[in-house]
């Protein structure tokens, strides 16, 4: 149902406004293969798991910095369904230290919108977070300043999404229909373009009349770019770790 594929590291703030040289951000972390992204819309976080057989790795990154913080390996325990859910324990020395949480899609108001596995929530701990979630999603990834998703709406039309860290605080978690769980936007350009290649795809969108965001996958290297008046970028963020969403047959 997915792709998942890692980089690292856009974007002019306000567009239409100029801004001083951004801070350098953070090194990228490697991870080998991304599993699923939890972006939090109800802390300060974001969780980037990948998985080796039974083993999980968990990278965990802080807002509004974008700085790695901690790295967690956990044994991938039993799977348990409750209420259209599937519970997965996370393990560590044999006794339970955390779960994840992820929806049947067949139990989604529209379950063919699941272009993405619907993991809604993952608890570390005593910490329960909520993940962001958008039906439709082709692309959702993250920079050192902001998570990007990129989706169709119910008419197939791709939508461009940002939510900067540096405002993360004030973000109100909301929710949009056919179950999507999300915040206050940053940023929001609609009627993207979508180009694909046997390098990846690449999505571009108009967010004003100077301004191009160009987001691309191409040769499985993750990257937004700030366009204006001209085919040279002005901002480049690449990305630390994405992942592509599929249509349902």
């Amino acid at each position: 149902m997915r792709r998942a594929f890692l980089g690292f590291s856009l974007f002019l703030a306000a567009c239409g406004q100029a801004e001083p040289p951004p801070a350098p951000l953070p090194a990228p972390a490697a991870v080998n293969a991304t599993w699923f992204i939890c972006d939090a819309t109800n802390a300060p976080v974001i969780l980037a798991f990948e998985r080796d057989g039974a083993t999980a790795r968990v990278a965990q990154y802080e807002k509004p910095t974008g700085a790695i913080v901690q790295r967690t390996e956990y044994t991938i325990g039993d799977e348990e369904g409750a209420a259209g859910s599937v519970y997965t324990t996370l393990l560590q020395n044999g006794a339970e230290a955390g779960a994840i949480r992820q929806i049947n899609p067949g139990m989604l108001e529209t379950p063919t919108a699941a272009y993405t596995m619907p993991f809604t929530s993952v608890r570390i701990g005593e910490r329960d977070l909520s993940c962001r979630w958008m039906p439709r999603t082709r692309l959702i990834g993250f920079t050192g300043r902001r998570t990007i998703v990129v989706s169709e709406d119910q008419d197939g039309d791709l939508l461009y999404h940002s939510y900067d860290f540096a405002s993360a605080a004030d973000a109100q978690a909301i929710e949009v229909s056919e179950n999507g769980r999300t915040t206050t936007f940053s940023l929001e350009a609609r009627d993207g373009q979508e180009a694909v290649s046997p390098a990846g795809a690449r999505y571009t969108f108009q967010a004003d009349s100077e301004t191009t965001i160009i987001v691309s996958t191409e040769n499985s290297a993750g990257r937004v770019e700030v366009r204006r008046h001209g085919p040279e970028p002005v901002q480049t963020e690449d990305l630390i770790a994405y992942v592509e969403g599929d249509a349902a047959e």
